[in-house]
């Protein structure tokens, strides 16, 4: 159905200048906010020195001079000292909004910092009739350990017939994240979305290190061609030793998020909510990011983060600014997209541990089950697809409820609500003595490893992501099709680890628009 499209991504894994994040830059070029006419490029230098970027237009190169700005909300966790040290200087950002240019164009630019030049390409967002095509996971939560502590428990199903000791993952999280990036960025997506729980620790700043270190840096350069859409997730929330969920350590790690990420604004009355909750519209969809990362009132059903209280996080439950804007948008989208898909980080159906109900034992204090507060509103406007995380776990729910038509007569509706947790972190498996009734796919229980001796032939829960691809069917209709992608580890009779593949799981999603677009 979709045609493989061949883009010039310069700068994408195969055509960068050959430079790391060192004497000029501290984390390489990347874009942000993508538009019809406009992209954004950032990146952050050692030195309190003006870079020049210089983009390729049609008519010649036109240069840009950037202005470096000391990026203080970067600094290292001043709760309590991180491993380490000496750590680096607080580094400058440079940001650069390139404007007047042509939708769903590709356009080479360069950065020039200091000795160093880095060049890659972007493409701006397509006009409403062209083909989309995206990423989407969560749970990444890097962090340096990642590469030094043993790979992550890996739960087996049953019915397995995997060696009783096999009970880790067969690779770090380093090596499965950086994987799954480089997986990514093979298949040419036009943008990412990463529904929270980007870092391990939000406010230790080696973790958003490692963050970078694989998506605009020497293990990795994905983002310096394809925005990143990000959610906040409960670690970006997180201090670390010391600050903790503090309302303190709380505002002292999200600064970090909200100062690597351009996103449109939300207008929001309070200027601390800017930045956390957003629309983009692409082409033929609009995506809505809801900030989940705390609900009131404090420690009830409705608040989704009971460690969480006092700090900068808006509230999304009825009433509050963010639940009245979102109903808005999706209003609003509904008249003007074939497609309307919401993010945000806790997973509302799943059958992890996240998703034990409230006053339940074994309750986390962390349940995205207080986010079905927007279900209403999904189904009133004809949400298709919600993506989450948070159980770390592949998971699929399909809910039926009613939605309003333009005429004001109510219609039966679904959508597809997935945890995508599976970034590059934890491979989860299901909770027990709690059922997910909405679930129709989970990989644990769905894709049963199949092992010759030590030698893994198929099957199993694996890092990954899902491909969403969006374009005119064979018929001319517009449809949405939404393949579970595992980054599958081929090993030898040994079980080492030797290549990669790129296998689907067997829960391909495939949704028609009853929409136009105006």
């Amino acid at each position: 159905m979709f045609q493989f499209r061949n883009f010039l991504f310069a700068g994408i894994l195969l055509l960068a200048s050959a430079v790391t994040a060192g004497e000029s830059f501290r984390v390489l070029p990347y874009v942000q906010n993508p538009a019809p006419d406009a992209m954004t490029v950032i990146w952050f230098s050692e030195a309190d020195e003006a870079g020049k970027l210089t983009v390729e237009l049609p008519e010649g190169a036109k240069a840009f001079t950037s202005k470096p700005v000391l990026t203080k909300s970067l600094a290292y966790n001043p709760f309590k000292p991180e491993p380490g040290e000496p750590h680096p200087s607080i580094p400058w950002m440079h940001r650069i909004r390139v404007t007047g240019l042509t939708s769903g164009a590709t356009y080479a630019y360069h950065v020039q910092q200091g000795a160093k030049e880095y060049s890659a390409s972007f493409r701006t967002s397509p006009s409403s009739d062209r083909s989309v095509r995206f990423m989407v996971y969560s749970d990444s939560e890097t962090e340096p350990e990642s590469s030094t502590t043993p790979p992550v428990e890996w739960p087996s199903a049953a019915g397995s017939n995997r060696p009783a000791e096999i009970t880790k993952y067969l690779v770090d999280q380093t090596i499965g994240y950086q994987e799954n990036c480089r997986l990514m960025a093979s298949r040419n997506p036009d943008f990412l979305l990463v529904t929270g729980d980007l870092v391990e620790t939000g406010g230790e700043q080696r973790d958003w290190d490692e963050f970078w270190r694989h998506n605009a840096g020497e293990l990795g350069q994905i983002a310096s061609g394809v925005p990143i859409l990000p959610a906040i997730g409960n670690h970006e929330n997180f201090a670390g030793p010391g600050g903790g969920y503090s309302a303190e350590g709380a505002n002292f790690a999200t600064d970090k998020y909200l100062t690597y990420f351009e996103v449109p604004s939300n207008h929001a009355k309070n200027p601390k909510h800017h930045g956390r909750y957003y629309r983009v519209d692409y082409g033929p969809i609009t995506i809505i990011t809801v900030d989940s990362s705390d609900g009131l009132p404090h420690k009830s059903a409705s608040d989704t983060n009971h460690n969480l209280d006092g700090s900068n996080a808006p509230d999304f439950n009825p009433g509050s600014e963010q639940y009245q804007w979102l109903e808005s948008q999706l209003a609003d989208a509904r008249t003007k997209s074939r497609f309307t898909f919401v993010q945000f980080h806790h997973t509302m159906y799943g059958s992890g541990p996240h998703s034990i109900p409230f006053g339940n034992a074994g309750f986390s204090g962390q349940s995205g089950i207080a986010m079905r507060a927007l279900a209403p509103l999904f189904f009133q406007y004809g949400v298709d697809i919600v993506f989450s995380g948070h159980d770390e776990m592949l998971e699929r729910s399909h809910v039926t409820g009613m939605q309003t038509l333009a005429d004001g007569t109510k219609a039966s509706h679904q959508i597809h609500f997935y945890d995508v947790g599976i970034g590059g972190d934890g491979l989860r498996g299901p909770s027990k003595g709690f059922d997910n009734p909405f679930r129709k796919f989970l990989a644990h229980d769905n894709s049963l490893e199949v092992w010759v001796g030590k030698q893994l032939i198929s099957g199993g829960k694996h890092y990954g992501h899902l491909e969403v691809n969006v374009a005119k069917n064979s018929e001319g209709v517009w449809e949405t099709e939404v393949t579970p992608v595992q980054l599958f580890p081929r090993t030898d009779e040994a079980g080492e680890v030797i290549g990669w593949e790129r296998r689907a799981y067997d829960d391909l999603v495939k949704i028609s628009s009853t929409r136009g677009s105006k």
